[in-house]
């Protein structure tokens, strides 16, 4: 089977243009936000709208899978009562609309799978105690779990900016391992967040391998998010680059997502290149000549 290989695309003007975006890039996997991600959202996505979706990808079948990432507003460590539930509603409504294309997409002859939603865990900046933090965060995805119809949260791996919660994997497994339903939570591993974590995926990638199959589980590590970095091994901070363009380079990332062990894992880009269609197809086709298959 071809390799999952893709890039975060658009939904503007409707979730359908996500899947002639994707059509444009030539790629097999692909990576959305189904709602505005500066935006609250509480209430479920129109499911007319969503079956648009279904039925644009009957167009292009050659996309294989699409992965929902959640708003950039949740916080599952804010004590604040509101914004607290707000987080987490934010995440079962897209849990809600993996659960209904995944359930749905077959009766319209389309073979369309959302393959998770990713989630950035949240911030102790508001507790300023990691325990603590980290305790609302595993009460917050329970909640999450309980009240949602399906689908599977990714937690995604941090810089560690600040006080953000996830920028080793010891802490991500730690939720895991503490959820009432540990088989619908599962990991995305982010090389520039990674990097920045002060995993170094140069020097240390076997031991980094070896660490990520011990701590989370390499069945569980669903999805790769390939960025480069603009900062340096250890500083983190958040800052994406181009593929070659940053401080881990082109090689070392080809030799990241070609480890035998990591190559049966979807990856996506996440890279300032995308912010247009011209510069993301020059993107996704250096990582087509870098990966494997």
């Amino acid at each position: 089977m071809r390799r999952l290989l893709g890039a975060h695309v658009s939904t503007a003007g409707g979730l359908q243009n996500s899947i002639f975006n994707a059509q444009y890039l030539k790629i097999n996997a692909a990576q959305i936000h189904p709602s505005a991600p500066q935006r609250w959202i509480t209430k479920d996505l129109d499911p007319g709208k969503i079956e648009e979706m279904i039925k644009a990808h009957k167009k292009y079948p050659d996309l294989k899978v699409v992965f929902a990432h959640a708003i950039y507003l949740i916080n599952l460590a804010n004590p604040d009562k509101q914004k607290f539930h707000l987080s987490k509603m934010a995440v079962v409504v897209y849990l809600n609309f993996m659960h209904y294309v995944n359930t749905v997409a077959p009766k319209f002859s389309s073979d369309l799978k959302i393959g998770g939603v990713v989630v950035h865990p949240g911030s102790a900046k508001h507790t300023n105690n990691a325990d603590e933090a980290i305790s609302l965060v595993q009460k917050g995805l329970n909640w999450i779990l309980e009240n949602s119809e399906g689908g599977t949260v990714l937690l995604e791996t941090t810089a560690g900016a600040g006080q953000v919660i996830g920028d080793t994997f010891e802490e991500l497994a730690r939720l895991r391992q503490n959820s009432i339903e540990p088989e619908r939570v599962k990991f995305c591993i982010d090389t520039q967040h990674m990097w920045a974590s002060g995993y170094n995926l140069i020097d240390d990638l076997e031991k980094i391998v070896k660490n990520l199959d011990k701590t989370l589980g390499l069945e569980n590590v669903l999805l790769i998010h390939l960025n480069d970095s603009a900062t340096e091994l250890g500083s983190h901070k958040d800052r994406h680059a181009n593929l070659g363009e940053g401080t881990i380079g082109l090689k070392g990332l080809a030799r990241f997502i070609n480890h035998p062990a990591l190559k049966h894992i979807p990856v996506v880009l996440e890279v300032p290149g995308l912010k247009s269609l011209e510069t993301a197809k020059e993107q996704v086709e250096i990582l087509y000549k870098i990966a494997e298959d």
